[in-house]
């Protein structure tokens, strides 16, 4: 009271704010209910989103890898094979490194899923059987059976939730699967055999190849052929498109330019080369088109491979991020790819995963000290063989900003509900100051100042700004505590404000007191300025003409 009465901007401001004495405390009271909620608005659909966000987060770093190491020819990515890079040894040394969870090789594509329900497109991707730092982060979304894959060299895999519903499958089903690499393959075989042979329907190739030796110069038991028809021939093969040629014509093809290649330098034919080259164009001008396009059509089932697997686990993958449809042993994948001969063993890359994907510190520099130089030129890579590592903050920059956006939006439209609370707060101001227009003539009569009349409505606006803020994180508080209660209860009357079968979790929440309390402090500011416009006014009436009003 000793206050109070020291400070009379205070205590009229108390009185006039007092809700048993008039109508418009009553009002005052509402205005300070709107502040309350808008806080609570909008602490409540920010701190949804921020949760939904790390949420979302999480899950997609469950299957994301941190950083991904691959290797290109300078012109498409190539695979990563045992003899040329040992990525096995690779893996090993990067799982050594400080702050590495994990290191894993890398091996996903594209294949048709079928059964009774029908056929979709599914993206696939490798696990390693024995690998428990890679499965960690993904046992969280398992909801049936498991993701052991026993030894690994088993037909099975684990499905997305929506994967299995779309084609009618749980777990002990058959999926069948076929690459879509191999319809790719398919249908060039098809669109080959519609044309005729290249080789036989080009007429300077065909004359060329059959009288190289009409004129010849002897020479060290040999016979030299002139430059500029090795060339001629050179020029033609190259020309030549190899998605359209048969096996046979790019086999003749290929002996024919080693052939001309070693000897364009006038270096003579021998005779076993010479037969060799001419048994070779008498093969060419004797191919048969119907039946090279029988041996091509007949490679089609040595080209599709597909397999039947298992569905041992289904997964709840995140449902508007992109993610594996299908987890199968790495085993498997290379042979659903089509990694075998030659390419056997064969990966696409080498992941990595961090203990805290958002402090990577210098892994990126240390990843590339334990990388070979292989930029020589080889047979196989003329431009030779370039590492690139993309950390997953590249993957998903545009993601990153999409949330940011939407969080910034989403303040900014929720703000307005504070700014027409302040609104009213004013609104509010100026019907008490002309009501009190008399009154406050008689306190500058009686020697108030105008910062004294000032502080009356400042005062107001401080406590309903305070109270509000307060209550506002009050009830922000509670219908966070409560939320799945209150999504039942809008769900139970069909108003459902976070489905899951559209995020695929339950209703996220992120307690950050820095939201909190900023929210709050922009409130507050709101209603004070609110405040401060109308008392400045009414502060510079003159009370003369105030006590003389009606």
């Amino acid at each position: 009271m000793k206050i109070l009465r020291r400070n009379l901007s205070l205590m009229l401001a108390l009185r006039y704010l007092n809700p048993l004495r008039t109508l418009f405390s009553v009002i005052t009271l509402i205005c300070l209910l709107g502040v309350a909620l808008g806080v609570m608005v909008l602490i409540v659909v920010l701190s949804v989103m921020g949760g939904l966000q790390k949420e979302m987060e999480e899950r997609v770093l469950a299957f994301t890898p941190h950083y991904v190491i691959a290797q290109s020819d300078g012109m498409k990515r190539i695979a990563l094979s045992q003899e040329r890079t040992d990525w096995e040894v690779l893996v090993e040394k990067m799982q050594a490194l400080p702050n590495v969870a994990c290191a894993y090789p890398q091996l996903e594509g594209q294949a048709f899923a079928q059964s009774e329900a029908g056929r979709i497109m599914v993206q696939f991707a490798s696990l390693q059987a024995h690998n428990e730092n890679q499965l960690a982060p993904l046992l969280p979304m398992l909801k049936e059976g498991t993701f052991d894959f026993g030894e690994g060299f088993d037909t099975e895999c684990v499905i997305a939730r929506k994967t299995a519903n779309s084609l009618g499958l749980r777990v002990g089903d058959q999926l069948h699967l076929t690459p879509v690499g191999s319809i790719d393959e398919v249908a060039a075989i098809y669109a080959m055999i519609q044309n005729p042979l290249i080789t036989q329907s080009n007429e300077a190739f065909m004359k060329n190849i059959a009288s190289l030796f009409e004129q010849t110069t002897p020479a060290n038991g040999g016979e030299i052929v002139p430059a500029e028809k090795l060339e001629a021939i050179i020029n033609i093969i190259r020309g030549f498109d190899p998605a359209k040629m048969r096996r046979s014509e790019i086999t003749a093809c290929e002996t024919l330019y080693q052939l001309a290649t070693t000897h364009a330098g006038g270096l003579p034919f021998t005779a076993e080369e010479k037969q060799k080259w001419q048994d070779t164009a008498a093969g060419i001008e004797a191919l048969d088109r119907d039946r090279e396009d029988g041996i091509a059509v007949k490679s089609i089932n040595e080209m599709v491979m597909p397999v039947d697997l298992t569905i041992v686990g289904i997964y709840q993958a995140p449902e508007n991020m992109p993610g594996p449809d299908i987890y199968m042993p790495l085993s498997i994948a290379q042979e659903v790819v089509g990694y075998s001969g030659d390419a056997a063993g064969n990966v696409m890359g080498m992941c990595v995963r961090l203990n805290n994907a958002h402090e990577p510190g210098n892994i990126q520099s240390e990843i590339e000290a334990l990388l070979p130089d292989n930029t020589a030129s080889t047979d196989e890579f003329p431009l030779g063989a370039h590492w690139y590592i993309t950390p997953w903050t590249s993957a998903f920059e545009q993601w990153h900003k999409l949330i940011a956006n939407e969080r910034i939006m989403m303040n900014f439209v929720l703000s307005a509900i504070n700014l027409i609370a302040s609104f009213c707060i004013m609104a509010v101001m100026f019907t008490m100051s002309i009501q009190r227009k008399r009154e406050i003539a008689v306190l500058q009569a009686l020697g108030a100042t105008p910062g004294k009349i000032m502080g009356i409505f400042a005062w107001q606006g401080v406590l309903i700004g305070l109270s509000g803020a307060i209550l506002g994180i009050l009830l922000a508080l509670l219908v966070l505590y409560y939320r799945f209660e209150i999504q039942a209860a809008l769900a139970s009357i069909g108003m459902d404000p976070f489905p899951m079968e559209a995020h695929g979790i339950t209703i996220p929440a992120e307690y950050d007191p820095a939201t909190f309390v900023k929210q709050a402090i922009s409130a507050f500011i709101m209603v004070i300025i609110a405040s401060i416009i109308p008392a400045f006014i009414v502060s510079r009436q003159d009370p003369s003409k105030a006590l003389r009003s009606n």
